[in-house]
């Protein structure tokens, strides 16, 4: 049986976390801040999800998620040091990513976010081999996951959605 982790936030940046099981899930799971361009200035200080929750679009990074989605199966992967991570729900998604999700169109979706995506130390847009590289080794795996895993919209809640 698959054990779903307790949605958290930061209680410092009020950012949704992500949930990291060892690879057996026989430890209580390890919350962290999600992967970004630049890097987190603290430590994540895992507390329960309320109206203080700062919901960026999970796609494209942009702020002002707008609705969210669950998936009617988990989506999980396992990391190059045998860690096993869990995608926690529900995925923001920006009223742009929405429509493409809603429409089934996972290609315009992974363009959106590679075309946004920021180079980590200069913030500038990535060189072409940089943005095929990321389409292609972290992009398509994860959103073709999501697709598989047949997403649902669900309207944010305050904290709870």
């Amino acid at each position: 049986m698959l054990i779903t982790p307790d949605p958290r936030m930061c209680g410092t940046c009020f950012t949704p976390l992500e949930a990291h099981f060892d690879g057996f899930g026989l430890l209580p799971p390890l919350y962290e801040h999600p992967e970004r361009d630049e890097l987190w200035d603290h430590e994540a200080q895992p507390v329960p999800v309320d109206d203080r929750v700062v919901r960026t679009c999970d796609f494209c990074e942009r702020a002002n998620a707008a609705t969210a989605f669950v998936t009617r199966k988990a989506i999980i992967g396992i990391t190059p040091t045998g860690e096993t991570q869990f995608w926690t729900e529900p995925w923001s998604a920006c009223e742009t990513c929405a429509t493409f999700i809603r429409n089934r169109s996972p290609h315009l979706l992974m363009d959106r976010a590679v075309a946004l995506a920021r180079h980590p130390l200069t913030g500038g847009p990535l060189d072409r081999p940089t943005r095929t590289a990321l389409r292609r080794v972290h992009i398509k795996p994860l959103f073709t996951k999501f697709f598989e895993a047949e997403p649902s919209e669900v309207r944010h809640q305050g904290g709870d959605a």
